[in-house]
């Protein structure tokens, strides 16, 4: 069964690139669309977004604190990358010109779903607000905009193979 195989290259990926790379076949293969050349950009932004993804733009922008709290918190890799596919799986849905977050949240657990089955995190994720599956984050996501931002080098490298 596909879905298997696809939970156990989602829980032992390592890199944003390889969840990324999941994140557009998913797609692809439920919605039979396609973007190629996106950034990811982790930022310093308030600590109630996630990421965002601006219409028009190329760059996937994510949270750096909540993903450090993700990080911390999360007991596996499997947990952390579960939350990572669902934060780009729902912002790269918003770059193809989705801009409904019902719409987008719908499809993405509908996308999950396919991908990796009814019973994963990620799928339950997409639907769920995050807190539930990580309660201490409220505790520790204190606001700590700085305005810093950093480019992920190696991202969508299927789709520029000529940037190194």
């Amino acid at each position: 069964m596909a879905e298997s195989s696809n939970r156990r290259a989602l829980s032992t990926a390592e890199g944003f690139d390889r969840i990324f790379e999941m994140v557009k076949t998913a797609t692809e293969r439920n919605l039979g669309m396609h973007r190629a050349g996106l950034t990811l950009v982790l930022g310093d932004i308030p600590n109630t977004v996630g990421a965002y993804h601006e219409m028009g733009s190329n760059a996937i922008v994510m949270n750096r604190n909540i993903l450090r709290i993700v990080e911390k918190l999360s007991k596996s890799r499997s947990r952390r990358n579960s939350y990572v596919f669902m934060i780009l799986l729902h912002e790269y849905l918003h770059s193809l010109g989705y801009t409904s977050d019902r719409q987008v949240r719908n499809l993405s657990k509908q996308i999950t779903d396919e991908f990796l089955g009814r019973r994963h995190l990620a799928s339950e994720m997409a639907v769920r607000p995050l807190d539930q599956f990580f309660p201490e984050l409220g505790k520790l996501s204190g606001f700590r905009d700085k305005g810093e931002y950093q480019m992920v080098r190696r991202f969508d490298s299927s789709s520029t193979p000529y940037i190194g």
